[in-house]
C-alpha cells in the first residue's frame, strides 16, 4: 500500500472512530469548527463566502476569485470526513457555487487578454485554491456535478499552461510582487494532482509536472504560496513514485533551514528574508510548514521531520490560534512578538482548520505489523488485529492515555518513541508500572492486548536553553516540546519599562545539560483548557528599572496565546545575567 493510499484509508478509519477522541487536540480543534460554523464577526454566510466566485465584491480580497469559497469547501469537508459529521451550509455552499462557473472553466472576473497582470496572478492563486476545495469536497461526497466541475477548471488551467509557463513570467513575476507573485501560479500543482488521481486524466499531471520544474524559492516570496507548492510537489512525487520530486522538496526544505526563513518557534514570516520593516507570521503559512513537514515524515521516516513538525505543532501552531478559534498574523519582534493582531478570517482559519486532521493521523504508524505512537497528540490508528486510541493531556499533566479500543488475543508490539524533549518515559497499564526499557529512543512493549486495556504514559520534561541564531546574548527556554515566554496579561511588571533591560538569573544546568528551574505550584488559572501547566517553570530576574528588587515571574509555554485576550504581547528572547 503506497503512503497516499494509507492516509486515504488512515482517514477513512478515523471517519469512523474520531468522536470517542478527547483530548487537547479536539478541544483546539472544535473551537475552530465552532467558529468557522457559528461565529464572527464576520459570519460565514452564504453571500460572504460565495462573492469571490460570482464575483460581487462585497468584501475584502474578492479579486482571489475562488479562495475563501474553495478553502471553506475544503476546510470543512475534510473535517466532516475526519470525524463523521455533516454540515448542512457545507452542501448548499457546493450545490450554490458550480452554476456560477464561467464558460471558460474559471470563476470571477475576466482573465486579460494581453500581457500577464497581476490581477491575473490574484484570479489564478483564488481559482487554484478552489481546484483543491472542491476535489476534497468529491472526496467526502463524490457527486458528478462536483467533478466536472473540477475538471472543466482543470482544463481551464491547461489551456493557459503555455502562457504561465512561459519564462519571460515567470521571471517578470518573480521580484517583488508578495501574494500576487508566480506562487499564485505554482500553487496549483496540488490541484493538479488531485484531479490526475482521481481521473487519471495524463493533462493534469503533465502540467503539474512542468510548473514543478520551474519552482524555486526567491527572495521577498510569499512563504504561504511556496511552501504550498512543495506540498503539491510531495503529491507529485506519491502520485508518479519519481524520487527527482521527494529530492526537489527536501533540497528545498534544506535550502529553507538554511536561509533562516525558519524561526526558532517553528514559524516562518509571511514574506521570506528580506523581512519587511514590521514582520508577521502567518496562519497559512505555519499550517503550510506543519504539513510539509509531517507530509516529509510520512514519505521518509527521517525524524528531523517528525521533530520539526513537532516544534512548530506545540508552539507556533499553537501561538497563532486566537481565543476566537481563528489564525492569523502576529507582529514579530526581536524579544518575542508585539501588542496588535489580525485575524485572517479569509484565509489562515480555515488553513488552520484544514490542518487538525492531518495531524491527529500522523499521531500513529504502522512497520508491517506493528504499531508506533509518534506524536503526542489525540489519534487512533490500526496494525493487523489491534487498534489503539489516544487521548493527550499533555499540556496539563504531560500525560497521554492509550486506550485498546480492538485486540484479536495475538501477542503484538506496541512501540512508542520518546522525543529529545522528554528524559524518560513512564508507562502505567491498568495503573501498575511496567518496566520496559527505552532503547534507540522507543519503549516497546510486546504483550497480549485486550479490549479496554488503558496504558498511562506520563512524559518527563526536560528544560533546555536555546540561544537566539541572531543574537549570542539572547536565550531562550524550552520545557518539553514547548517554548516559554511571558506574557503581559499574566505578569505585567515584567513589562514595565525599561524592560529590554530585564535580566534573568538562571542556574547551573546539571549533568544531562538542563535547567532544575522549579516548576510553578498552582497555575491552573481556573483550569482554562487552552492553558499548558505542565509547562510552567519559575525564574527569577532583575527588572530593568529596579535592579536591587529581584522578582520572580511564572514562565509558560507561547502556546498558552490562545488562553489570553487577543493582541496580547509575549517576550520569550532573554537575556541572562552574567
Amino acid at each position: 500500500m503506497t503512503n497516499r493510499n494509507r492516509h486515504i484509508v488512515g482517514a477513512l478509519l478515523l471517519t469512523l472512530t474520531h468522536s470517542a477522541l478527547a483530548g487537547e487536540l479536539t478541544d483546539r480543534m472544535n473551537l475552530t469548527l465552532d467558529r468557522v460554523l457559528h461565529g464572527g464577526p464576520p459570519a460565514y454566510t452564504d453571500a460572504l463566502v460565495l462573492a469571490d466566485a460570482v464575483p460581487q465584491h462585497t468584501r475584502r480580497f474578492t479579486e482571489f476569485s475562488g479562495d475563501v469559497s474553495g478553502r471553506y469547501l475544503g476546510a470543512l469537508a475534510v473535517v466532516a470526513q475526519f470525524t463523521g459529521r455533516d454540515f448542512p451550509g457545507l452542501d448548499r455552499i457546493a450545490t450554490q457555487l458550480v452554476p456560477l462557473q464561467k464558460v471558460d472553466g474559471h470563476f470571477g472576473d475576466p482573465f486579460s487578454t494581453k500581457a500577464v497582470t497581476t490581477s491575473d496572478m490574484a484570479l489564478l492563486w483564488g481559482n487554484g485554491r478552489l481546484l483543491i476545495g472542491l476535489l476534497e469536497y468529491y472526496r467526502f461526497k463524490p457527486e458528478a456535478h462536483v467533478l466536472a466541475c473540477a475538471q472543466r477548471l482543470g482544463d481551464c488551467f491547461v489551456a493557459l499552461g503555455p502562457r504561465l509557463n512561459d519564462p519571460q513570467v515567470c521571471t517578470k513575476f518573480s521580484g517583488d510582487q508578495k501574494a500576487v507573485g508566480y506562487i499564485c501560479w505554482t500553487q496549483i500543482i496540488e490541484g493538479l494532482v488531485e484531479l490526475h488521481r482521481v481521473t487519471q486524466a495524463a493533462q493534469y499531471l503533465h502540467l503539474a509536472e512542468q510548473i514543478a520544474a520551474n519552482t524555486q524559492r526567491q527572495p521577498h516570496q510569499h512563504s504561504h504560496g511556496f511552501v504550498s507548492t512543495l506540498r503539491g510537489i510531495l503529491e507529485l512525487y506519491h502520485t508518479t513514485h519519481d524520487a527527482r520530486w521527494l529530492r526537489k522538496v527536501e533540497a528545498e526544505w534544506e535550502g529553507l533551514i538554511a536561509s533562516g526563513n525558519v524561526l526558532p518557534q517553528g514559524a516562518l514570516p509571511e514574506i521570506f528574508k528580506p523581512l519587511l520593516p514590521n514582520p508577521h507570521d502567518e496562519g497559512c503559512s505555519e499550517a503550510d510548514w506543519l504539513r510539509l513537514n509531517l507530509g516529509l515524515w510520512t514519505a521518509t521516516h527521517n525524524p528531523r521531520y517528525l521533530e520539526n513538525a513537532e516544534l512548530t505543532l506545540f508552539n507556533e501552531f499553537c501561538l497563532n490560534q486566537f481565543s476566537t478559534g481563528d489564525f492569523g498574523h502576529h507582529t514579530l519582534r526581536p524579544d518575542g512578538i508585539a501588542a496588535g493582531c489580525a485575524r485572517a478570517w479569509w484565509c489562515c482559519t480555515f488553513h488552520g482548520l484544514r490542518t487538525f486532521p492531518e495531524i491527529s493521523r500522523a499521531a500513529f504508524h504502522t512497520e508491517a505489523t506493528q504499531l508506533c505512537y509518534d506524536l503526542p497528540v489525540d489519534g487512533q490508528d490500526t496494525a493487523a488485529g489491534l487498534t489503539i486510541r489516544a487521548d493527550s493531556t499533555l499540556a496539563k499533566n504531560a500525560t497521554v492515555i492509550l486506550t485498546v479500543t480492538q485486540a484479536d488475543a495475538a501477542e503484538h508490539t506496541f512501540r512508542i518513541r520518546q522525543p529529545a524533549w522528554a528524559s524518560a518515559l513512564d508507562a502505567k497499564l491498568q495503573g501498575k508500572t511496567l518496566s520496559y526499557p527505552t532503547k534507540a529512543g522507543s519503549m516497546e512493549i510486546r504483550r497480549v492486548w485486550n479490549v479496554g486495556d488503558r496504558l498511562s504514559l506520563r512524559y518527563a520534561l526536560r528544560t533546555r536553553l536555546l540561544p537566539q541564531p541572531q543574537n549570542t546574548q539572547q536565550i531562550a527556554i524550552l520545557r518539553g516540546p514547548w517554548l516559554l515566554g511571558v506574557n503581559a496579561q499574566a505578569a505585567p511588571t515584567f513589562f514595565d519599562e525599561p524592560n529590554e533591560r530585564n535580566r534573568i538569573l538562571l542556574p547551573p544546568p546539571d549533568d544531562q545539560g538542563d535547567l532544575p528551574l522549579a516548576p510553578a505550584a498552582d497555575t491552573n488559572d481556573g483550569n482554562n483548557r487552552f492553558l499548558a501547566p505542565a509547562g510552567h517553570v519559575m525564574l527569577t530576574y532583575l527588572p530593568g528599572g529596579y535592579p536591587m528588587q529581584p522578582q520572580t515571574v511564572v514562565l509558560r509555554p507561547v502556546a498558552e496565546h490562545t488562553a489570553v485576550a487577543d493582541g496580547t504581547p509575549w517576550i520569550f528572547w532573554f537575556q541572562p545575567q552574567k
